[in-house]
């Protein structure tokens, strides 16, 4: 699969460098959905991005310039995913940063298709686990190696790859986060050691306590997921995906996992299809 378009620092003909500090995933990235030309849930996507840059040190990104670049790329497109990755500005080799403008890399993606995103495909509890380490919890980084490992785990017909951090506490899967269903209210794992604290999770528990939902965080053990009421996955791409074979056989889809498709897909934060 190739873009459909790109832009490199604001222009469509650019190259990154050689020496680009891409080679040590030292940056960011945001996946946003994008129909009808709107960039679903952007201020969140920009909230992370700032507060992320400034946990890391990269040089700041103009708000206003990057929402320019984005509604350029999404302009006209009726269904897409852009891809916006900010990287530290290279000078010179090693791995002790300087200061330099942020590299921004924005690709607009078509929309996926196939097995993997059927609401009724199973999914799959991966060995390969999360490292701890709070210095980097909860921000979505380009050190990716442990999703690309978790993910060569599991082919079709598993659509997702639940996983595990080093004290086998469930964190998330390899693209989403996980919220169980435990009498009438959402749990969701806390990720102040390891995981991405993803836009669309903060729009799940915002939308459930809008509906009188309950919402709390803990440690959650693989044992008790697949003892939960319901179980549903989450990203901005996919919007709410109900858990329906994590493995002891076909559940039937949940009320409060409906409540909250519903409410996403009504208040905009989810792509409707």
């Amino acid at each position: 699969m190739k873009p459909l378009r790109s832009l490199i620092n604001g222009r469509a003909e650019a190259e990154l460098s050689v020496t680009s500090r891409l080679q040590y995933g030292d940056g960011l990235f945001e996946t946003v959905a994008v129909q009808d030309g709107r960039l679903l849930l952007w201020p969140e996507h920009g909230r992370r991005l700032a507060a992320s840059s400034a946990r890391l040190g990269l040089d700041p990104v103009d708000p206003m310039a990057l929402k320019t670049e984005a509604e350029s790329l999404a302009a006209g497109v009726g269904l897409a995913i852009l891809k916006v990755v900010l990287v530290r500005g290279a000078v010179g080799r090693g791995y002790r940063p300087e200061a330099a403008p942020t590299d921004r890399v924005l690709t607009l993606w078509p929309w996926p298709s196939g097995s993997r995103f059927k609401k009724r495909a199973p999914v799959f509890w991966c060995e390969t686990r999360l490292a701890r380490q709070p210095l980097l919890a909860g921000m979505k980084h380009l050190n990716r190696l442990e999703q690309v490992l978790a993910q060569r785990e599991f082919a079709d017909p598993y659509w997702e790859g639940l996983m595990r951090d080093t004290q086998d506490w469930v964190i998330e899967g390899t693209m989403t986060n996980l919220f169980a269903v435990e009498r009438g209210a959402l749990t969701t794992p806390i990720l102040d050691q390891a995981g991405v604290v993803g836009v669309m999770r903060e729009r799940v528990i915002v939308r459930a306590r809008e509906l009188g939902i309950g919402v709390h965080f803990d440690r959650l053990t693989k044992d008790r997921v697949m003892e939960a009421d319901e179980v549903f996955l989450c990203n901005s791409v996919i919007g709410v995906r109900p858990a329906l074979d994590l493995g002891r056989g076909p559940r039937r889809p949940g009320p409060i996992t409906a409540m909250i498709e519903e409410a996403l897909r009504g208040g905009g934060d989810a792509v409707v299809l």
